[in-house]
C-alpha cells in the first residue's frame, strides 16, 4: 500500500492536468469563434447592405413616384389646404422656438443678476421694467421697485451685459411709493463719477451733446489714454460703491483718443457694456442703513 500511494497521485495529478488543458483549449476556441464572428459579421453586413442598396433605392424611388402620383390625384383645392396647414405648422413651431430662445436669454440673465458683486454699505435690489416710452426707449425707464424697497434717488442701477457681467446702466432719477425711474448714460441728466482703470484718472460722465455718447470730462490734459480703456465707478459718490465696470474708451469721430479743451482738460469717448435697448432686468444699489 505504500508503495501504490505515489502511483495513485501521479495519476490523480495527470487526470487534474488534462482536465485543465481541456477546459483551457475550450475557453482558447471560444475566444478565437467569437473574435472570428464579430469580423465576420462585421464584413458581411457591410458587404450585404452593398448589395441591397440598389434594391433600397429602386424601392424608396418607386415609393416617391407613388407619392407624387397621389398628390396628382388630389384637387388643387385640397392641395392648397395641405400648403397652408403646413406654413401654419411652420409658424407655429418657429414661434415657439423663438420663445423657448427668449425664455433661455431671461434666465440667462436672471442668474446673472443673482451673482452680482456684493459692495459693503450697499444693499441689491432687484427690479423689472415696469414701462418704456418709444420717443425715449434708450434714455429712461420705469422699474416696478420704489421707496418702499429701500431706493432712493441717484442710487446707482446696474444690469447684466453680454457676457453676464453686472454694468452700469444710470441712476435713479425719481421714486414714487411702488415705482422709480430710471435715467440711463444715454441721458443728458445722468452724470456719473468714473475712474479709468489703467491710469487711474478720474473724470465726470455725462452725455456729449454733439455726439450723443457717454463722455467722460475733466481728465488731466497732460494724461495718457488708450483706446479699449476699463472705465469703472469711482465711488467718489455715496450712491455709487466702487469699481463696478461702465465701458470702454473707444476714438472719437476725428480717429483721436483724447480731445484736450482750453488746454485745462481731456475728454474722451466711451462705449458703454450695456446695450440699452434690450434691457429687461436690473438691479439697484440702494445704501445699507446701519442698525
Amino acid at each position: 500500500m505504500m508503495l501504490d500511494d505515489p502511483l495513485n497521485e501521479k495519476r490523480k495529478l495527470a487526470r487534474t492536468m488534462h482536465g485543465a488543458y481541456l477546459i483551457g483549449i475550450v475557453l482558447v476556441s471560444i475566444v478565437v469563434i467569437l473574435a472570428g464572428y464579430r469580423s465576420f459579421r462585421r464584413i458581411f453586413s457591410g458587404f450585404s447592405r452593398d448589395f441591397m442598396s440598389p434594391f433600397f433605392a429602386c424601392a424608396v424611388k418607386a415609393e416617391d413616384q407613388a407619392a407624387a402620383a397621389g398628390l396628382m390625384l388630389n384637387s388643387k383645392r385640397t392641395l392648397a389646404d395641405r400648403l397652408a396647414a403646413t406654413a401654419r405648422e411652420k409658424n407655429r413651431l418657429e414661434t415657439e422656438n423663438a420663445l423657448l430662445r427668449d425664455l433661455s436669454e431671461e434666465n440667462r440673465k436672471l442668474r446673472a443678476l443673482l451673482s452680482i458683486p456684493r459692495k459693503t454699505g450697499y444693499e441689491p435690489v432687484f427690479a423689472e421694467i415696469l414701462t418704456r416710452a418709444v420717443a425715449s426707449w434708450r434714455e429712461r425707464f420705469v422699474i416696478n421697485r420704489g421707496e418702499k424697497d429701500g431706493i432712493a434717488p441717484g442710487d446707482l442701477v446696474v444690469a447684466p451685459d453680454q457676457t453676464g457681467r453686472a454694468a452700469v446702466v444710470g441712476r435713479i432719477k425719481e421714486v414714487s411709493r411702488h415705482t422709480a425711474t430710471v435715467i440711463t448714460l444715454y441721458s443728458d441728466e445722468c452724470h456719473l463719477s468714473v475712474i479709468l482703470a489703467a491710469s487711474r484718472l478720474c473724470g465726470g460722465l455725462e452725455l456729449a451733446s454733439y455726439s450723443r455718447r457717454p463722455m467722460i470730462k475733466y481728465l488731466p490734459a497732460d494724461g495718457t489714454y488708450a483706446e479699449g480703456e476699463l472705465v469703472a465707478t469711482s465711488g467718489i459718490s455715496s450712491h455709487t460703491p466702487h469699481g463696478l465696470p461702465v465701458g470702454t474708451v473707444i476714438r472719437n469721430a476725428s480717429g483721436h483718443v483724447a480731445t484736450i479743451r482750453d488746454q485745462m482738460f481731456a475728454e474722451v469717448e466711451m462705449k458703454p457694456f450695456i446695450e440699452m435697448d434690450a434691457v429687461k432686468f436690473l438691479a439697484v444699489y440702494t445704501r445699507k442703513i446701519p442698525q
